[in-house]
């Protein structure tokens, strides 16, 4: 008589044992990420001690932004101007870049610091771009746009 020929088990079914493996790898090398991931990083912690760092307590002096602001004159055929809440003298642009030019040469004022141009709505638009080509003349670099909403005061103030 012959004997059937049985596949075995082991022949059907195959080795789960690798992959077992290769799962519990992946899960180890993933749970070592996320806990090395929740420390903050490049953050400064936020109360540091005056005493720290190159200063060592000095005092450091900031120089504010300019602000001017521009309001509308003669029925917007014209405009006032004026810087940090005080009217310019004269009131044309060449007295707006011979100030401009003080604040950076005598004053100190930084070139990068912004400059924000605040306009009455009636102003016309060349009266704001011409400001901006002379805060960038007088050697301004970082000149900005202020948008006042409701009923807030669009004038610079001191």
């Amino acid at each position: 008589m012959k004997r059937r020929a049985y596949e075995s088990i082991s022949e059907r079914v195959p080795n789960l044992a690798p992959m077992v493996d290769v799962i519990m790898v992946i899960l180890v090398f993933f749970m070592l990420g996320a806990s090395l991931t929740l420390a903050r990083e490049g953050v400064l912690q936020t109360e540091l001690d005056p005493r720290s760092g190159p200063g060592e307590g000095v005092a450091v002096e900031i120089i504010p932004s300019v602000k001017i602001a521009l309001e509308e004159q003669d029925e917007g055929r014209g405009c006032r101007i004026h810087v940090n809440g005080s009217p310019v003298g004269g009131g044309t642009f060449e007295d707006l870049f011979r100030l401009m030019r003080e604040k950076k040469e005598k004053e100190g004022a930084d070139p990068l610091n912004p400059v924000v141009i605040g306009s009455h709505p009636g102003v016309q638009w060349r009266f704001v771009v011409k400001t901006m080509d002379t805060c960038v003349r007088a050697g301004f670099k970082n000149v900005q746009f202020a948008v006042a909403l409701g009923g807030t005061d669009w004038r610079a103030r001191k």
